[in-house]
């Protein structure tokens, strides 16, 4: 079905956009239309449930409601195309069908008015077709065609059907639906004029606002160059936004802060390459590195005369080229070897010594100049990355200073139990020299049987790998190392140093405990640190009861708590006075009159080190509780944790 436009749109501009209004409020009116009829349907079949023959019911009201859908779909394809004007016509023929098979289906009321017992079911058919009728009229005219070909398939057939009868009351019924039908169209008809003419003075006034550009153009212009300065204002706002949320972001490792600085100024500057560099005399060392298919390297040494770094340091500010083809550094060594075109660079700062370069660069010219905002913000970039270098270089300084304090730490504590351990080290050793003796002795008084003699050395070894173990035990806690964080199980940590403990709690008559909960998950952890951890409570627990009378017990406990593992020390000792329960983990806080008060301290930086927390809380009989928590392994923490580990440069 074709609709014709009512002026030549071909020809018309003026025509062809009021054809296109027409159509649009044709489809902005849609929904309205469908959804009023959407809803009367079903209440037609209601009232006629009883008196017409379910079937044709139910077929009536599937192929009217699917007419509805039709409509309603094509309302919202037309508000997603966005190439919607160009197609008016098409969108129009597609609405018009769809309006069309609409009306042939309310036409079938014709159906329920033959079937329909009495003349009250009949009006209401008529009255309710009379109200769709005039919904169609308001929300059609819009396209005149529309319009006709819903009320005609609607109305026809049954003012037709009434009009045959022989019956007076449905004939005078069918004479006022041919009345009604002449007077909606009509009606349809003048407001269609109406709108017409309203559209096109539209038109029209908009030919008058665009005979007034010309005069706004000096004004525009203005404008223009305000609004390039509010875009740069912008465009700082947003650069600083940017650099913000990355130097903001937690719990990240300076190397991974600098290459999100790195991927930053990639994305800012419009550039595929990223460095940091330091520069040592006449050596330029990648550090930090963002490049694509991986054609630079970190650790990659070049000489430093080969690149652009090296005229930066001594501008000593941004320096910065779009096009290096085309100026005077088309000769400089950086081009003529590895072709960069485009470059920004600035020295970066570590501390009151010079470090390096950070740049960005690229193969490509660049399209459009650096802008100041740009130079102003890789400057920024290059302190924040200087400042980062001197905390890392600081943290790194503090990390080594709290691992010498831990050392002592542990030196000190077998300082304190050096006598406990000579007295077990001893006692092998008087063993294995009396078993020597009568080895010997029995050598001496003559034939001996070899099992006698195999049965004697066998307690020597005995002896002897006892006294290797408890050695061991030693040097393995008094060595000084670096932290390994291993994914390991808390049992598995505390039965390698049972031994070793068991020599210092039988020394003062204490009785150790044990109640780890079995299967629970690997925590990652440093071994040797959680260690220490775990000797220092109890020997803090060991010195609390030396002059407790009674029960003197330890328990070392450990169970899941959701994605950690809490341990903890529990003793019987004499306790804390609450006052003092927050003080007990502060530096050089002690209750001993001989300590230091750095053991609970260290314990604290280590577990806290490790992403847990250490606490204290008395118990509800004698004695305290020292808990602290391990994360559960996983492989996240624990390429994290690698990570954190890494250097942030390599000397």
């Amino acid at each position: 079905m074709k609709t014709a436009a009512p002026l030549d749109s071909a020809t018309d501009p003026i025509a062809r956009r009021i054809r296109i209004e027409q159509v649009r409020l044709l489809y902005t009116q849609a929904s309205l239309s469908a959804t009023a009829a959407l809803f009367v349907a079903p209440l037609v079949v209601l009232v006629h449930w009883q008196v017409v023959p379910h079937p044709v019911l139910l077929a009536w009201l599937a192929s009217l409601e699917t007419t509805i859908l039709v409509r309603l779909a094509l309302a919202a394809a037309f508000r997603r195309d966005p190439n919607a004007e160009g197609n008016t016509e098409r969108w129009a023929n597609r609405y018009t069908w769809a309006c069309a098979t609409s009306g042939i289906c309310w036409g079938g009321c014709t159906v329920l008015l033959a079937l329909s017992p009495s003349p009250v079911y009949q009006s209401f058919i008529a009255l309710i077709l009379g109200g769709i009728l005039m919904n169609g009229v308001l929300t059609m005219t819009p396209v005149l065609t529309t319009c006709v070909v819903y009320a005609l398939p609607l109305a026809l057939p049954p003012v037709l059907w009434l009009l045959l009868q022989d019956d007076l009351l449905r004939t005078t019924m069918g004479a006022t639906g041919v009345l009604y039908l002449l007077l909606a169209l009509g009606t349809a008809h003048r407001y269609h004029q109406t709108l017409t003419r309203s559209l096109g003075l539209a038109m029209e006034n908009l030919g008058l606002a665009q005979s007034f550009a010309a005069a706004k153009e000096q004004a525009e212009e203005i404008n223009r160059r305000l609004a390039e300065q509010q875009a740069a204002l912008q465009d700082s706002v947003e650069a600083m936004r940017e650099f913000h949320q990355v130097i903001s972001t937690p719990y990240r490792h300076a190397s991974e802060q600098i290459r999100a600085m790195l991927a930053l100024g990639c994305r800012r500057f419009g550039l595929a390459i990223g460095i940091l560099a330091r520069v040592e005399g006449e050596c330029y060392k990648i550090v930090q590195v963002i490049a694509p298919n991986n054609d630079i390297a970190e650790g990659d040494v070049l000489a430093l005369s080969d690149t652009y770094c090296h005229d930066t340091l001594r501008a000593k500010s941004p320096l910065s080229f779009e096009h290096a083809a085309a100026g005077r550094w088309r000769h400089h060594p950086c081009y003529l070897k590895f072709k960069l075109e485009a470059y920004l660079g600035t020295p970066v700062q570590a501390g009151s010594q010079p470090y390096g370069v950070l740049c960005f660069c690229d193969f490509p010219p660049r399209p459009a100049p650096f802008s100041t905002v740009d130079r102003e913000l890789i400057q920024l970039m290059a302190q924040w990355v200087g400042a980062t270098i001197e905390q890392d270089r600081m943290a790194t300084a503090t990390q080594r200073q709290h691992t010498l304090l831990a050392h002592a730490s542990r030196l000190n504590t077998l300082g304190e139990m050096a006598s406990g351990l000579a007295h077990e080290i001893n006692q092998p050793i008087t063993a294995i020299a009396l078993y020597t003796e009568a080895c010997l002795a029995q050598l001496q008084s003559g034939p001996v049987k070899p099992a006698e003699i195999r049965e004697t050395l066998e307690k020597i070894a005995a002896q002897s790998a006892r006294t290797n173990t408890i050695i061991q035990h030693v040097r393995h806690f008094a060595r000084q190392s670096k932290p390994q964080y291993l994914a390991v199980r808390f049992k598995d940590l505390f039965d390698d140093i049972a031994d070793f403990l068991l020599l210092e709690v039988r020394r003062h008559r204490v009785h150790l405990l044990q109640d780890i909960a079995p299967n629970l998950p690997p925590v990652l952890a440093d071994p040797l640190q959680i260690q220490q951890v775990i000797l220092n409570l109890i020997h803090n627990a060991v010195d609390a009861m030396s002059d407790s009378e009674g029960s003197r017990s330890i328990t070392v406990f450990a169970r899941l708590d959701r994605w950690a593992i809490e341990a903890g020390i529990k003793d019987t000792g004499p306790g804390v006075p609450p006052d003092m329960l927050d003080q007990l983990l502060h530096p050089f806080f002690t209750t001993k009159p001989d300590g230091l008060g750095l053991g609970l301290s260290i314990s604290q930086s280590i577990v806290e080190a490790h992403g847990g927390r250490l606490w204290v809380t008395p118990n509800q009989g004698p004695g305290v509780t020292f808990r602290f928590t391990l994360p559960v392994a996983t492989n996240a923490n624990a390429s994290e944790r690698d990570s954190a580990d890494l250097p942030l440069e390599t000397s």
